[in-house]
C-alpha cells in the first residue's frame, strides 16, 4: 500500500484529565467532570476509586481491540526511504467509545515475534594483551562492509499480525480503568525499522508512541487511514521484565513528560554493566558467550529482516569484545547519565540472586534516582531473573501497583509515596521494609587479608597483621575448574581464600563489596575474580557475591594499559552488590581467583598471579549495617 502523506496534527478535547486530588475525588464519587464549552458529556462508565485504589468497574464490559502503526518522524533505521513505524496493539473498555478517556499502561517488547538464532560468542580465546606497558589504543576494525539498500519502502501492515497476549497485569488493571497498549519494538514483529542493540533509536521510537497518545505524532490503521487516540488522557505508565523492563528506563530518560510512572523489573540501567564488569566481558548464567550481538541477532523478527544486516555489523563493532573497553557506543546505551530527565515515579523490582541482569544494574539505578531526586521505591527479592514479587507475594505486589498506577496515572492522592522506600525479601521469605537501600546504617567496613602460606585458608580481620613487609601468595589460573570448587576446597593452587573468625551474632551486609589489591602477573593479561562467601557451621559454603575484572582497565574503563609481567601494580574493583544476613556461627569468606568458568572468558590455563597479602593496600571493604563496631561485636570484640 502507498504511504499516507497527511501529516497534519489535530488537537482533541480531554474528558478525563486527573492530576489533582479534586478531580480524582469528583470522579470517585461518580459525578461528571465538566468539559470545556458545550461539549457532549460522556455516557460511559467512569473509573471509581476506593481507599486510593482503582476498582474493577470495567469487569465484564466489552473490550475494544485495535492495531495501529505509529510513524516515527525523521527515523529510518532500515534505510528504505520511509519513516520507521511501531505497531501497537491496544485494548480498551468500550466506555472509551462513549466519551470516557483513560490513562494507558504500555508494555513494549522485542520478543513478540520469531527472530533469528541467539549467537554465543567464542569464550575459549586468549585475552587481549597489549605488547608493551602503557596505554594501548584499540585495534583498527578495518573498513565497514557494503550492505545494499532496500528495493522499496515497507510500512509493516502486511499480514499476518501476531495477537499479543496481555497476561496478568492486563487482566488485573484493564478492568480497573487502565487502557493497555502493547508495542512491538523497532525491527520486531509487525513494526518496521531495525533494532539497534539497546540504542537511543529503540527508545525514541517508543517515545513517538506516547507522542501519538498526546496528539504529537501520526498513526495509521492497516488500511492506511489516519487514527487519533481520542480515548485517552495521554498519561502513560510502562512496566516490563528484563529487556521489556529496560525499555521503560530508556523511554523515560528521553524526558517525555506524559510518561508518569515506570516499573522496571530485572532491568538493565547500563548495557556495558550488563555485558562487562570492571572492563572484562561477562556472560549470564544462561548464555555463555552472550553479548549485545547475541540479543540483537535473535530480536530481529520483522518481515524482510535482511534489511537490518548492516546493524549486526554495527553492533559487533560497537561492543568491541576484543578489548572490553567502554566507548561512545556503550555510552549511548548507558541510561544513568540521563536519569534526571525522568518526569514521574520509578518502582524498581530486582532479584538479589539474578545472575542474568545482575544486581549492579538495579543498584546503580537506585543511586541515580536518589541523586536526582526522582520519586522511587524498591522491591528486592531472593529470586533470580524474573518477576518474583508477582509469583511469591502476589497480593501485596498487585495492591502496591494498583495504588502506584492510581496515584501517578489517575491523579488520586493516596498514601503510596508514604510507603517504605525499600522492601527486601529476607532469607526466610519474609518481606522486610527499610527506609532506604542500601539499608540505613550500612557503612564501609575494612578487613585485611592474612596469608595462609600454603594455599589453604588465610585470615580476614579488622586489624592488619603487624608482620614486617608484604607476604606474597600465588595462584594459577585454570578455567577448567568451577568457582564453586574454589569456595569448597580446603587447599588449592588455583585460588586464595580468607575467612573471619566465627560470628557470635548475625551480620547484615547491604550494598557493594570493594576489593583493593597490590598484585603482579607473570603474563601481559589476566582476569582477576573474587567471591564473598558464607561458610556455615556445617554444610557447604554459599557464594553471596562475585566480581570479575580486567587489570588492563586499572586506570579507567575506556582504555587499556599494558602490564609489565612480574611488576607489581595496584588494582581495585567492585563485586556485585547484595543484601544478605550472615548467620551466627558462620564465617565471612573471601576467595580470590582468576577466570570464572561460568561467567568470564576462558583463556588457556597457566597464568600465575601473585597477591601481596600483608600490604596495606590489599584489603576488602564490606558494607556492614552498623559498620565496624557491629562487625567487631559479632567477631567477639576483635
Amino acid at each position: 500500500m502507498d504511504l499516507p502523506v497527511d501529516r497534519q496534527r489535530r488537537s482533541r478535547p480531554r474528558h478525563w484529565l486527573p492530576g489533582v486530588a479534586v478531580l480524582a475525588l469528583v470522579a470517585s464519587l461518580g459525578f461528571a467532570t465538566p468539559a470545556a464549552g458545550a461539549e457532549e458529556q460522556p455516557t460511559g462508565q467512569r473509573p471509581v476509586f476506593e481507599n486510593g485504589r482503582a476498582q474493577p468497574v470495567y469487569a465484564g464490559e466489552e473490550i475494544i481491540t485495535q492495531n495501529v502503526w505509529v510513524e516515527v518522524e525523521g527515523m529510518d533505521t532500515d534505510r528504505d526511504g520511509a519513516n520507521d513505524r511501531i505497531r501497537v496493539q491496544i485494548r480498551r473498555p468500550a466506555s472509551t467509545d462513549k466519551g470516557i478517556q483513560l490513562p494507558i499502561i504500555m508494555q513494549a517488547s522485542p520478543y513478540w515475534g520469531e527472530g533469528g538464532a541467539f549467537l554465543n560468542n567464542e569464550v575459549h580465546v586468549p585475552l587481549y594483551a597489549p605488547e608493551k606497558p602503557g596505554y594501548a589504543p584499540p585495534p583498527d576494525p578495518g573498513p565497514f562492509p557494503y550492505f545494499p539498500l532496500p528495493d522499496k519502502p515497507y510500512d509493516g501492515t502486511e499480514p499476518p499480525h501476531q495477537t499479543i497476549n496481555g497476561g496478568t497485569y492486563q487482566n488485573e488493571f484493564l478492568q480497573r480503568g487502565f487502557i493497555f497498549a502493547h508495542a512491538q519494538m523497532l525491527g520486531t514483529g509487525s513494526s518496521t525499522g531495525c533494532t539497534t542493540g539497546g540504542g537511543p533509536e529503540e527508545h525514541n521510537s517508543l517515545k513517538a508512541v506516547i507522542d501519538w497518545f498526546n496528539g504529537r505524532a501520526d498513526a495509521y490503521d492497516i488500511d492506511g487511514n489516519r487514527v487519533e487516540a481520542t480515548w485517552t488522557t495521554g498519561q502513560v505508565g510502562m512496566i516490563g521484565t528484563s529487556y521489556d523492563g529496560t525499555l521503560p528506563i530508556g523511554v523515560a530518560t528521553t524526558g517525555v513528560k506524559e510518561l508518569r510512572a515506570i516499573v522496571p523489573i530485572a532491568a538493565i540501567s547500563s548495557y556495558y554493566d550488563y555485558r562487562r564488569m570492571n572492563g572484562t566481558p561477562i556472560s549470564t548464567n544462561t548464555n555463555l558467550g552472550g553479548d549485545q550481538n547475541s540479543n540483537h541477532n535473535s530480536n530481529i523478527s520483522r518481515k524482510y529482516p535482511e534489511v537490518c544486516d548492516y546493524t549486526k555489523e554495527e553492533v559487533r563493532r560497537g561492543q568491541d569484545r576484543t578489548t572490553g573497553e567502554y566507548n561512545e557506543w556503550w555510552h549511548e546505551r548507558n541510561y544513568l547519565p540521563n536519569i534526571g530527565n525522568i518526569a514521574g515515579g520509578v518502582l524498581v523490582q530486582h532479584g538479589l540472586n539474578d545472575q542474568n541482569v545482575k544486581l549492579r544494574n538495579a543498584a546503580q539505578l537506585i543511586d541515580a534516582l536518589e541523586e536526582n531526586g526522582i520519586p522511587h521505591q524498591v522491591w528486592l527479592h531472593q529470586g533470580g531473573h524474573g518477576d518474583r514479587a508477582l509469583s511469591n507475594n502476589r497480593a501485596a505486589w498487585l495492591d502496591l501497583l494498583n495504588r502506584w498506577w492510581t496515584y501517578w496515572l489517575h491523579g488520586v492522592d493516596n498514601d503510596v509515596l508514604d510507603e517504605p522506600a525499600a522492601v527486601v525479601e529476607r532469607e526466610d521469605g519474609t518481606w522486610t521494609p527499610y527506609d532506604s537501600w542500601p539499608a540505613p546504617g550500612s557503612a564501609s567496613t575494612r578487613l585485611f587479608l592474612g596469608a595462609s602460606g600454603d594455599n589453604t585458608t588465610g585470615t580476614l580481620a579488622l586489624t592488619r597483621n603487624a608482620e614486617d613487609g608484604p607476604v606474597t601468595e600465588t595462584f594459577v589460573d585454570d578455567m577448567t575448574i568451577d568457582a564453586t570448587n574454589f569456595a569448597r576446597a580446603e587447599q588449592s593452587p588455583n585460588r586464595l581464600a580468607y575467612r573471619t573468625a566465627p560470628l557470635t551474632k548475625p551480620v547484615h551486609l547491604s550494598g557493594t563489596v570493594h576489593l583493593s589489591t597490590r598484585m603482579s602477573i607473570d603474563a601481559r593479561a589476566a582476569i582477576v575474580s573474587a567471591m564473598l562467601v558464607e561458610y556455615p557451621k556445617s554444610g557447604n559454603p554459599k557464594i553471596i557475591a562475585r566480581g570479575w575484572s580486567d587489570p588492563l582497565k586499572r586506570f579507567g574503563l575506556d582504555r587499556s594499559f599494558g602490564i609489565q609481567p612480574g611488576a607489581p601494580f595496584l588494582h581495585d574493583f567492585d563485586l556485585q552488590p547484595h543484601d544478605y544476613v550472615f548467620n551466627e556461627g558462620s564465617q565471612i569468606g573471601l576467595v580470590v581467583y582468576s577466570s570464572d568458568r561460568v561467567f568470564t572468558l576462558r583463556p588457556p590455563p597457566g597464568t600465575e598471579l601473585s597477591l601481596y597479602t600483608h600490604h596495606s593496600q590489599t584489603r576488602v571493604d564490606l558494607p556492614i549495617v552498623g559498620g565496624a563496631s557491629a562487625l567487631a561485636s559479632a567477631l567477639g570484640g576483635e
